[in-house]
C-alpha cells in the first residue's frame, strides 16, 4: 500500500539495529503501525503487538498481526457454498453489482463521478460498495467470525490504492483520470504469517496505550509533519468503517474528532514524545524519523537521553537511496534516521 513514511524499504536496516542491540529479545511492539508492514515483518521472529489511531490501520493489523493464519470461512461455506470469498467478490460481473440498492452505494455516491468526485471511477466504487455491504450482511447473519470479518475488510481496503485516482494520498483527487484508475478493482488477498504466539493489535492513542504494555523492543514511527493522517487517508478510513459519514468540502473529508495526533502539531510534538518515552516499559527503544520532521535531531537526542540510559543512545543514518525509490540530487539533504536507546525497566514476567 502507498503510505506516507512507509518503512517497507527500511526493514533490513531496522532488523540490523535490533540484531545488534537486542539479540535475546522475544517481543516487539509497533506503536504507530500504519500499514502494519513493520509489524508483519517482525512477526516472523517475535511476539508482536501493534497499534494505530486510525481504524483502517487497525483493520490491517487485526487481519495480519492478530490473526495467525488466513481464516477458513467454514460457516460461510456451509451456508452459502462460497469457498473463497475473495474470489467470489473479484469474480462478480457488473450486473451482479447493480443489485445493490442505490441508497447503500456510499462510495459511488460520494467518491465517484456519481457523487461529483473522482477518487474512483463509478464501477470500481460500486465494486467496493458491493463487497463492503455484503461483508456487513454476512457478519449480521452470523456467517463470519471476528477474524474472518477483519480479514475480508482488510482485503477490501488493500485493493483500493491500486485503482485510486490520486498521487498516493487522499487529500485531493486528480481532475483527469490516471492510468491506474481504469483498472478493475479487486480485493487484495493478504498473506498472514503464522508464528504461534499471542499477537495483539490495538486502535488507541499510543502514548496512553504504553502505560498498559511492556516488552522487549518498542519501535516508534510517528507522523513527521503537520498534515494529519486522517486527512490523507479518509477514503481508506471510510472503507474500513463503512459508517456513512457526513463528508464535507470538495475533497469529501470525514469528521476527525478524536483522531488528531499531537505528533502532527509543532507546539505539542516534543512534549508528546517525552510522555511516550516516559510511559514506555520496554528495554530497547528504536525511533524512525526524518530530518524534515517537526522534531529536530537535537530535540530527539535530548528527550531520549533524559528518559533512557544516555550512554546507550545512538543514531543510525539510512542511505537516502535505500529509503527512496526515486533518484534524488546529492544536494537534497533529507535523511532518514534510526535512533536507539536502552531504558532501565523491570524485566518482563
Amino acid at each position: 500500500m502507498r503510505f506516507i513514511g512507509s518503512k517497507t524499504l527500511l526493514l533490513d536496516q531496522i532488523k540490523h539495529v535490533i540484531d545488534e542491540k537486542a539479540p535475546g529479545a522475544e517481543s516487539f511492539c509497533d506503536i504507530f503501525s500504519g500499514t502494519a508492514a513493520v509489524a508483519r515483518y517482525f512477526k516472523q521472529w517475535y511476539q508482536v503487538c501493534s497499534n494505530d489511531l486510525l481504524y483502517f490501520s487497525y483493520v490491517l493489523q487485526r487481519a495480519t498481526v492478530e490473526n495467525d493464519s488466513v481464516p477458513e470461512f467454514a460457516r460461510l461455506q456451509d451456508e452459502t457454498g462460497i469457498t473463497d470469498p475473495v474470489d467470489f467478490f473479484n469474480g462478480r460481473e457488473k450486473k451482479d453489482l447493480e443489485e445493490l440498492p442505490k441508497e447503500r452505494r456510499f462510495f459511488q455516491n460520494t467518491y465517484a463521478p456519481t457523487g461529483g468526485r473522482m477518487y474512483l471511477n463509478d464501477e470500481n466504487a460500486l465494486r467496493i460498495d458491493f463487497a463492503r455491504c455484503t461483508v456487513e450482511d454476512w457478519k449480521a447473519a452470523g456467517l463470519l467470525s471476528e477474524d474472518e470479518y477483519y480479514y475480508l475488510v482488510a482485503c477490501i481496503v488493500e485493493g483500493i490504492p491500486f485503482v485510486s485516482n490520486t498521487s498516493g494520498t487522499y487529500g485531493a483527487f486528480h481532475k483527469a483520470w490516471e492510468r491506474r484508475s481504469y483498472k478493475r478493482y479487486e480485493l487484495y488477498r493478504l498473506a498472514v504469517t503464522h508464528n504461534g504466539k499471542q499477537n495483539r493489535s490495538f486502535n488507541e492513542n499510543g502514548v496512553d496505550l504504553l502505560t498498559r504494555l511492556k516488552g522487549d523492543i518498542l519501535y516508534i514511527d510517528p507522523p513527521y509533519n503537520a498534515r494529519q493522517y486522517l486527512s490523507n487517508y479518509h477514503v481508506l478510513e471510510t472503507a474500513a468503517r463503512y459508517d456513512y459519514p457526513m463528508v464535507r468540502g470538495v475533497t469529501g473529508q470525514r469528521p476527525d474528532e478524536g483522531q488528531k495526533s499531537e505528533f502532527c502539531m509543532k507546539n505539542k510534538v516534543v512534549p508528546a514524545f517525552e510522555e511516550l518515552l516516559k510511559n514506555a516499559q520496554f528495554k530497547h527503544i528504536i525511533l524512525s524519523y526524518s530530518t524534515d520532521g517537526l522534531m529536530t535531531v537535537d530535540e530527539i537526542e535530548k528527550a531520549m537521553k533524559k528518559h533512557g540510559k544516555p550512554e546507550t543512545f545512538q543514531i543510525y543514518e539510512i542511505p537516502y537511496r535505500r529509503y527512496k525509490s526515486r533518484k534524488v540530487k546529492e544536494t537534497e539533504r533529507l535523511r532518514e534516521l534510526l535512533f536507539y536507546m536502552e531504558k532501565q525497566v523491570p524485566p518482563c514476567t
